[in-house]
C-alpha cells in the first residue's frame, strides 16, 4: 500500500515537470523553508517574478531541495533559470539546462519595456549577436539624475585595448540597477561585450554572482 502511494506521488511529480515546458528566468522575491528534507537537505519554496514571452512579469513559485550552504546565496533579485507551464503559470520547476540566448532575449525585451527611450531592441540584439568580450577600465560613471522603474541612467566611459589602435575609449548612456552599480568602481576593470564596428555600442557583462548557484 505504502509503495503504491509513493509510486503515485512520483508519477504526479513527473507529470507536473512534463507540463513545465517554457524556458525563462525568474527573479527571486523570497525563499521559505517548508520543513521537508531529503536526508539533511531542506526543501525550499522559492517565489519569483518571471518573464513571459513578451518580457512582461508574472509571479510563480517552485519547490526545490537545496543544500544548506547554498541557501544564504539565494537573495532577492538573484536570477534563477526556470521552466513553467504555459497553461498554468503558477506551476514552475528549476531548469537544469537553461538557454542563455533565450534568457538574454527575454531580459532585453523586459528592459526595453521599462526604458522605451533607452537602447533599442535591435541594438541590444547586435551586442548579443556580434559583440566580443573585452576587459575595460571604467574611466568615468556619471549619474544623470534620471530614474525609471527603480533604475538610474548613467553616462559611462570605458577605456579598452584595441589590437590596431592600442588603447581607445568608448562612451554611452545606459540604465543600471542597484546591484550592477554596486559592482562598478571608477578606476577598476570590468568585462564588457562590445560591437567591434561600433565601439560605443557595448554592455556590461553581469557578474556570475547574480545567477543562482544550483
Amino acid at each position: 500500500m505504502f509503495d503504491a502511494v509513493l509510486c503515485r506521488l512520483a508519477a504526479g511529480r513527473r507529470l507536473y515537470r512534463k507540463k513545465c515546458t517554457v524556458k525563462t528566468v525568474g527573479f527571486i522575491c523570497d525563499v521559505k523553508l517548508v520543513g521537508k528534507t531529503d536526508g539533511d537537505v531542506p526543501q525550499a519554496l522559492i517565489r519569483v517574478n518571471a518573464l513571459d514571452e513578451n518580457g512582461g512579469l508574472f509571479r510563480t513559485s517552485l519547490l526545490k531541495h537545496i543544500a544548506r550552504e547554498l541557501l544564504l546565496q539565494l537573495k532577492p533579485g538573484c536570477a534563477l533559470p526556470i521552466l513553467y507551464n504555459p497553461k498554468n503559470k503558477a506551476q514552475a520547476v528549476f531548469d537544469s539546462y537553461p538557454d542563455e540566448t533565450r534568457i538574454q532575449e527575454l531580459m532585453d525585451l523586459h528592459e526595453c519595456g521599462k526604458h522605451p527611450e533607452g537602447t533599442p531592441m535591435e541594438e541590444r540584439r547586435r551586442i548579443n549577436r556580434n559583440g566580443v568580450i573585452r576587459r575595460a577600465l571604467l574611466e568615468n560613471l556619471r549619474l544623470t539624475g534620471r530614474r525609471e522603474h527603480g533604475e538610474q541612467e548613467a553616462e559611462v566611459t570605458v577605456r579598452f585595448f584595441d589590437d590596431f589602435a592600442g588603447t581607445d575609449t568608448a562612451r554611452r548612456r545606459m540604465y543600471l540597477n542597484e546591484r550592477v552599480l554596486q559592482h562598478l568602481a571608477v578606476g577598476g576593470y570590468i568585462d564588457i561585450r562590445m560591437v567591434p564596428e561600433n565601439k560605443n555600442l557595448f554592455a556590461f557583462i553581469v557578474p556570475a554572482s547574480q545567477i543562482c548557484p544550483f
